[in-house]
């Protein structure tokens, strides 16, 4: 081992030590019953402002808002100074991706105390119901989570992650699962059929389920948002489906002009159907950002709370990577503008609008996308209170409309649960000032920022580690003998699987980079590496025969196919990889 390598993996040793030191301190668990004094209330039932009031919280929910005056403060009981200080509901963000548990505290250092995750990528579904169970006991700091398992999709489905469902009698027996199974709504994607869209809003609404996600392509989308839609991702599912937008950018024509005079007709449709729409501009905004000065964004101080396994995917998947990257940006210039005015004329329309941003695909931070939002609604021509109300209010409503007829939140209002956020300054006087966050209480269980921090420090000396352990990996493959310096790191992280995943994530990615650049040998030898370092993943195997295969060694890259199943029976990638390379023999 090089001197360097050695003092890399005493680093990386003593750096596991504090880790596990910190793994060890619990999250504080304070009283759900306490008065706040001297505070200063936006309610959000209306654009006004309480001054100088007490609000005393019994069992986690507001049993009473009164001035300082009137107040009269049962003796013994916890008394939190708002220090002149503003109370607003806790921000709602309803389209999310939660691609590790710790992106729950960043959460809530922005002030976002309700998240909904949509599926698809990030955590499985499953385990999130663990988790939200842990954060509803005060095991562990985060956000109310709402939840649904995998993406229904048709056939084939889109990502491999999807469930692709092919007949009525499939979709019904998938959405009872869901229900049986604690989920709270389904979630829909591009290639559903309309019968199987038929029969998953139909056995959705005998369930009890909300149905979200994309528009499907295969049908008018009339069709969808008029028969049990309940909620539409994304505004720009209608450039792509009602409007019309291209879909693909290879050999797309620059001509394209969204056709405003169908745009009654939409809102017609949204308003009989009580359908809810995610404006999602920060979506969009964002990728603006990735193609006009990614520097910003990789130079962006929340980056230091990003597990690094999601900037790894970020800087792996900008759009910058994309083929015919003008067209795709010129694509993104008319979808932003139609955007914008679809939501400006859904609000003046009375559509339930609710912030969903899309978090944590690459440049939308969890918790700070939300307010990139609540200034892109600004900028679309919504108020400021119209803007605070998507983001608090409506995402309470919403989630009592569709998913839980009893919640009670996103207004401070007495019997309201006291799901809040406690800002520095005056939110109703500029949006930007919800980002000052003081304090968060969800349902009672009140954090101050002191708190938040301390627990965001331990992210941050945790994923330097993990950062350090991946620089190491990727110096020691420029190095001869890569193979004993990485193992050094491996032996220094047994009892961090993070970062033994990290190490693995590292050398595949520097084997696919390789392959990219056209070195095939050397990204052959890569991925045969990471094999020999980590023989029980399931995905080295794959992609040392995506790569294999790729070389012309079709019975080679079978057995290696046929080798990652042995590790996991479940990865599908492998399976279907066998049976279409046994199909073409």
């Amino acid at each position: 081992m090089t001197d360097s390598a050695a003092s890399a993996a005493g680093r990386l040793a003593a750096a596991l030590g504090l880790l596990l030191l910190c793994s060890m301190q619990t999250f504080a668990q304070p009283d759900d019953d306490f008065a706040i004094t001297n505070v200063h209330v936006v309610p959000m039932d209306s654009e006004r402002l309480l001054e100088d009031q007490v609000v005393l919280v019994i069992d986690g929910r507001i049993e009473s808002i009164v001035s300082s005056a009137e107040a009269s403060i049962p003796a013994g009981l916890r008394r939190i100074d708002g220090g002149g200080r503003y109370l607003m509901p806790g921000l709602s963000d309803l389209h999310t991706h939660i691609l590790h548990p710790d992106d729950l505290v960043n959460y809530l250092a922005w002030g976002v105390t309700t998240v909904m995750h949509l599926g698809g990528s990030g955590l499985p579904g499953t385990e999130l119901l663990d988790i939200r169970e842990k954060v509803a006991q005060g095991q562990r700091p985060g956000p109310v989570i709402y939840t649904t398992n995998r993406v229904f999709d048709g056939v084939p489905a889109l990502n491999r992650r999807s469930l692709s469902i092919a007949t009525p009698d499939m979709a019904r027996d998938e959405v009872r699962k869901l229900k049986a199974a604690g989920f709270d709504f389904v979630k829909i994607y591009n290639n559903v059929s309309k019968p199987v869209f038929d029969a998953i809003t139909d056995e959705a609404r005998l369930q009890g389920l909300a149905v979200i996600g994309h528009i499907p392509r295969g049908f008018p989308a009339l069709q969808s948002l008029g028969g049990g839609q309940n909620a539409v991702a994304h505004t720009e599912e209608f450039f792509f489906t009602y409007f019309g937008g291209p879909r693909q950018t290879e050999d797309m024509p620059h001509d394209y002009v969204a056709d405003l005079e169908k745009l009654p007709g939409l809102i017609d449709v949204l308003l009989e159907n009580d359908v809810a729409t995610m404006p999602d501009l920060s979506f969009a905004y964002t990728d603006h950002v990735m193609w006009d000065d990614l520097d910003t964004l990789w130079s962006d101080a929340e980056f230091e709370y990003l597990f690094p396994g999601t900037a790894a995917m970020w800087q792996a998947g900008t759009i910058n990577r994309r083929s015919s990257i003008e067209n795709f940006v010129l694509r993104e210039e008319w979808k932003y503008d139609l955007m914008q005015t679809l939501t400006l004329a859904f609000q003046k329309a009375g559509i339930l609008q609710v912030i969903g941003t899309d978090t944590a695909l690459p440049g939308l931070f969890p918790g700070k996308a939300a307010h990139r939002e609540l200034t892109e609604l600004v900028k679309a021509g919504i108020s400021r209170f119209d803007a605070l109300a998507i983001g608090t209010r409506n995402g309470g409503e919403f989630v009592r409309k569709f998913i839980d007829p009893e919640a009670r939140f996103g207004l401070v209002a007495e019997g309201y649960e006291a799901t809040l956020v406690l800002l520095e300054e005056n939110p109703l006087e500029d949006v930007r000032h919800a980002r000052d966050v003081a304090a968060v209480s969800v349902r009672g269980r009140w954090i101050e920022r002191a708190e938040i921090d301390r627990m965001r420090a331990q992210l941050r000396g945790r994923y330097a580690t993990i950062n350090d352990a991946k620089a190491t990996a990727e110096a020691a493959l420029l190095e001869d003998g890569a193979e004993a310096i990485i193992r050094s790191l491996i032996e220094a992280s047994t009892e961090d699987p993070e970062t033994l995943a990290t190490i693995e994530s590292t050398i595949n990615s520097a084997g696919y980079s390789a392959a990219i650049a056209g070195d095939i040998d050397h990204s052959y030898d890569v991925l045969a590496l990471n094999t020999r370092l980590f023989p029980r993943s399931a995905n080295a195997w794959d992609s040392f025969a995506e790569i294999t295969l790729h070389r012309g060694d079709r019975a080679a890259a079978i057995s290696l196919y046929e080798k990652a199943l042995e590790v996991d029976p479940g990865f599908e990638n492998a399976r279907r990889m066998i049976r279409e390379l046994q199909e073409a023999q």
